[in-house]
Order: C-alpha cells, then structure tokens, then sequence
C-alpha cells in the first residue's frame, strides 16, 4: 500500500492511501468510528470536569498520509476556547492516569486521548470530526520539504544528551531533558508546523523509544526518592 513515488524523505514517508485498517477510501470505517465516540465519551467522562465541549476529533499521522506502523490514534476532545494553565496541568495528569489505567487499542493501534481547546494553534493537516462524522481538514499527498541531514544531526545530538542524563541518575537532569524536548517540538511546530525538523525528531524518539526510557527512568527514580527501606537489625 505504499508508494515510493510520494516519498518526500528519509524521515517521512508518505503513503498512497490512508492507514487501511482505520479507513475505507477517505471514510473513516464505521465500526472504528462507533469505538472512538465511545472512547472519548469515556475519557471526557473520566476528567470528571464541567467542559463546553463542541467535538470529539481525530488527528495526526493516522489521520493522514504520513501513517506508519508507529503512528497512535491522536483523539482529541475539544472545547470551546482555551485551557488555562491551571487546568492544563490538571488535564495532562489525567491524560497520565488514563493512560497507566487503559491500554486501549484499535486494530492494534493504541489510542492516545488529549484534551484541546478550539483556540490553540493546531498544526495537524488533517483532521476528522468523529462526533460529526466529517472532515474538518481533508489531507493532501504531498511532499514535505524536509532536510533529512539537519533532523539527522538533531536526532544525534538530542540522543547523546539523553544518554548522558540518564546515565548520570539524576532526577532533575532527567526531568530537564525530557522538558528540552517538549520546549523543543513545540517551538518546532510554532516556527514551521509538523514538518519542522523539531517536530520529526521527537516523532524518531518517540519511535524508537526513547521518550518512554526518560518516562520510566523519570517514575522509577521518583518512586525511589518516596520509598523507605526497612533497616537490617540482625
């Protein structure tokens, strides 16, 4: 199902056709469509928080060309205007929670729920309402222009400094590289969108698993900091 024709770059690949076990042509399978609603009736009802929400939509790689065998279903809750700070935090440690709680996957693709407010920039080219039943923003099969030699070097230089902090045990070092990589996709996606270079490189860490190595090394160190061995009186 892949073209090599519409293959832009090494770090991108962009298929003929949309993810075939999510979508029928560019209509979402019906039965996917059924399981998602569910889903995000469940997470806005385990957030346990008033919300005005106005949809429930579908996003990123799976909701594109740029599909591959890493790629989440992004679902998004979305709500009328923004998300303060306060309950941002209050969100992303839900988001933590459901996620410890659920390993919910569709055709063997895990679904990923985030909360998002209708004025945040959003960066995705496609989009699906799933409460609608209807595209938001339709994708297109295009080439991005990608310069593989750049995200190449970033993607060494950001493993090289994750290597060091977890080598070196240290929580608050840990903790300082996973934030540099979230300022840093995030500045990414606000100067150049999803093809930034910032933004494919935490996709590659992403895939080959170094955001969950700085995660578990980040919960194993915590849980040792709050625990207390018995002492030895023998």
């Amino acid at each position: 199902m892949r073209s090599r024709e519409f293959t832009g770059s090494y770090f991108v690949t962009v298929n003929r056709v949309l993810n075939p076990k999510i979508w029928q042509g560019t209509e979402l399978d019906p039965a996917v469509e059924a399981k998602l609603l569910k889903i995000a009736e469940k997470f806005q009802e385990f957030l346990n928080v008033d919300l005005d929400v106005i949809d429930y939509t579908l996003t990123g790689s799976n909701a594109n060309y740029t599909w591959t065998k890493f790629s989440d279903l992004d679902l998004h809750v979305l709500v009328n205007g923004e998300v303060s700070e306060e309950y941002r935090e209050l969100f992303n440690a839900k988001k933590a929670l459901w996620a410890e709680h659920h390993d919910i996957t569709i055709k063997g693709i895990p679904v990923e729920c985030y909360v998002q407010g209708s004025a945040e920039p959003h960066h995705s080219t496609g989009v699906y309402s799933v409460m609608h039943q209807k595209w938001l923003e339709q994708p297109k099969k295009t080439k991005p222009d990608v310069d593989d030699g750049n995200v190449q070097r970033k993607l060494e230089s950001v493993t090289h400094d994750v290597a060091a902090a977890i080598a070196s045990g240290n929580l608050k070092k840990i903790e300082a590289a996973k934030e540099r990589i979230t300022t840093m996709r995030k500045a990414g996606l606000e100067r150049a969108g999803e093809w930034s270079v910032e933004n494919l490189v935490f996709k590659q860490l992403r895939n080959i698993g170094i955001i969950d190595q700085l995660t578990d090394k980040i919960r194993d160190l915590e849980d040792r900091e709050l625990s207390l061995e018995s002492r030895n009186l023998t």
